[in-house]
């Protein structure tokens, strides 16, 4: 009963390792259940700060070209006075060479 006896604490000390492994390996499991969950939150994050972004450099743009068409109108506006103001020029030159003459 000696060899019984040594056996049975033998039995019970495979069981009890066999048991502190499972749980270590459950922690470990969920510990990288954890960190996943985590990436994965973070990635979300990250993904609708991209897209707020994206949002943000549309809205830019478009306001740049609004911009731009404004300037083009006013620049366009800006030399038809311009050109009025070299011709009205050129006309009283014109005139007072006239007179001179």
């Amino acid at each position: 009963t000696k060899v019984c006896d040594d056996l049975q604490v033998k039995i019970k000390t495979l069981e009890a390792s066999q048991t502190a492994e499972e749980e270590a390996s459950a922690a470990s499991q969920k510990e990288l259940s954890d960190r996943h969950e985590a990436t994965l939150a973070k990635e979300q994050e990250l993904i609708a700060q991209l897209k707020e972004i994206e949002a943000n450099l549309t809205e830019a743009t478009s306001t740049k070209e609004e911009v731009n068409a404004e300037l083009g109108k006013h620049k366009s506006a800006a030399l038809e006075k311009e050109e009025e103001m070299t011709r009205v020029c050129d006309d009283l030159q014109s005139k007072v060479k006239t007179l001179e003459a």
